[in-house]
């Protein structure tokens, strides 16, 4: 899989990909992150999906460079990630 497929171009130059801001909500989850915990194995447990790691990575300020989450950490697992995917899209379209 080709990772940069979908990256746009304006002019011949690449356009800067726009993440959507991630408000605190009385539905998300929260946890307890543990050993072993990453960005993607999270995401796929809650979204069922692990290509959507960057929206825990935003909510929680997590992801420099890593999908490892540090051990003990409370980390927010946005629930309603549809409207978050659907803002990213519509911020990139």
């Amino acid at each position: 899989m080709n990772r940069y497929r979908d990256i746009k171009k304006i002019n011949g130059k690449l356009k800067t990909t726009k993440f959507p801001k991630i408000q605190d909500s009385p539905d998300d989850i929260v946890i307890i992150s543990k050993a072993l915990d990453r960005l993607d194995i999270l995401a796929q447990k809650y979204y069922g999906n692990q290509q959507l790691y960057w929206i825990i990575a935003l909510a929680n300020n997590l992801g420099k460079g890593t999908l490892e989450v540090p051990s003990g950490l409370a980390i927010r697992i946005p629930t309603d990630y549809f409207k978050i995917v659907n803002e990213y899209i519509r911020l990139n379209s």
